[in-house]
């Protein structure tokens, strides 16, 4: 079983307008997860708590860092779509991001070890201990083997000059 998810928490802003944001989650290159709670957030209570143990519901957005996360076959979300969590997240069309509101503090939990045995399971990671803590919405650039992509932009690069 993984560490509490609340222990990862970093707060990254507090705003009286916008509320309180704690920073994401990288698991791996390509999942990114981010746990929310304040008076902004779909979360109960519904107010910004300095004890973050106190709530029993959060807000929680999983996306993807290079494509859209439901993408059938190259999206994260095949490997999560039928988990026992996954019904409460909206499932906009090809969107990097999904979000599940009042997501239970027990599914929360169950949502990081899915991500954590995701990122384990397609060699991204060795073990939660790599898990970074990432400023919210930052552009991560992913960092594998570089796709097929990069093997074309090879194969040109070495194409004989006529």
């Amino acid at each position: 079983m993984a560490k509490d998810f609340r222990e990862l928490l970093v707060e990254a802003s507090r705003h009286e307008q916008f509320g309180r944001f704690f920073k994401e989650l990288a698991v791996g290159f390509k999942v990114v997860l981010s746990f929310q709670a304040s008076e902004t957030h779909s979360c109960e209570p519904a107010e910004t708590l300095d004890d973050i143990y106190a709530y029993t519901k959060w807000e929680v957005s999983l996306r993807q860092v290079d494509k859209a996360i439901d993408i059938p076959r190259i999206g994260a979300w095949s490997f999560f779509k039928d988990k026992e969590w996954a019904a409460p997240f909206d499932r906009p069309e090809y969107q990097r991001a999904i979000v599940g509101e009042f997501i239970p503090v027990e599914d929360c939990q169950k949502i990081l070890e899915d991500v954590i045995e995701y990122a384990m399971s397609h060699d991204q990671i060795k073990s939660e201990d790599e898990i970074a803590v990432v400023d919210p919405d930052v552009d991560l650039k992913r960092a594998g083997c570089g796709g097929c992509g990069a093997k074309k932009a090879d194969k040109a690069d070495k194409k004989p000059a006529q």
